[in-house]
């Protein structure tokens, strides 16, 4: 329908570790960090997407992630200094 968000599918990769999540198209950052939090229990941790880090506050689209898109996960033990990890 017009107007309505698709599901898209992503793949989700650490260096140890890969998931698939299903979000909507115009879900934000801190949507699939949820999911992330949830699947691996980890709090700290930074995403990138075609080598440009991801912003919590902003929509999936405003990176270009669509269907099929990978999403790399750095996972750390303690926070860094930025606020937004």
């Amino acid at each position: 329908m017009a107007g309505e968000s698709r599901i898209m599918r992503i793949k989700v990769e650490s260096p140890t570790s890969q998931f698939y999540a299903e979000l909507r198209e115009k879900d934000e950052v801190r949507n699939l960090m949820k999911i992330i939090k949830w699947a691996w229990g980890d709090d700290y941790m930074t995403l990138h997407h075609n080598f440009m880090k991801l912003e919590i506050d902003q929509s999936l689209s405003a990176y270009n992630i669509r269907h099929g898109s990978i999403v790399k996960v750095n996972v750390f033990a303690e926070p860094l200094d930025d606020p937004e990890c």
